[in-house]
């Protein structure tokens, strides 16, 4: 467990508190964890797609912040909103479609740990992210299900504060889809 890994937990256990909250505020943690992240995943345990997942993560971090920001005096402006069975089905369809292709075209050039596990995994997780900034309750069930699988591979690679970590992140997750279901209930 390295200094790194620790400052990339800390920060992106910031970043869920703070969206789980509602907090726009949160993006800027979740750019820097990602930052971090990213070059940890790479450098130290291989996983290619995880760390292609972080730079995701940068750009989605910057687009939420601006999505999310409203006056001084409001934190966020987008309505919390449930998905459609078609949105659901394209957005399953596109995180398989997308997970194996890119699995299948990267394995050509380079050797990955867990191509098409890591692949399928960070398809499902930039989906989820994309519904979280446009607030969409269900992104935290998809989550909930990556981050669960991610548990698995960082075990497997012996990154075992970054399992701790998803772990942590499946609890917030159960805690945001609660937290929003009743905030969309208000609403």
């Amino acid at each position: 467990m390295s200094t790194l890994e620790i400052i990339a937990t800390v920060l992106s256990l910031i970043y869920i508190f703070l969206v789980v909250q509602n907090r726009a505020t949160g993006f800027v943690f979740g750019l820097l964890a990602s930052v971090v992240w990213g070059y940890v995943s790479f450098y130290t345990y291989n996983l290619l797609f995880d760390s292609l997942l972080q730079i995701f993560y940068v750009g989605m971090s910057v687009y939420g912040l601006f999505l999310w920001r409203g006056d001084k005096d409001q934190d966020v402006v987008l309505p919390i909103t449930q998905m459609t069975t078609k949105e659901h089905i394209i957005t399953i369809s596109c995180g398989f479609f997308l997970g194996i292709g890119v699995a299948y075209i990267i394995g050509l050039f380079y050797q990955a740990t867990w191509p098409y596990l890591d692949s399928l995994t960070t398809a499902f997780m930039m989906l989820a992210t994309y519904l979280l900034v446009i607030r969409k309750i269900e992104c935290w069930i998809y989550f909930i299900i990556a981050d669960a699988v991610y548990v698995y591979i960082y075990l497997e690679q012996g990154a075992t504060l970054f399992a701790g970590t998803m772990v942590v992140f499946i609890a917030m997750a159960v805690v945001g889809y609660w937290q929003w279901g009743r905030d969309l209930k208000a609403a």
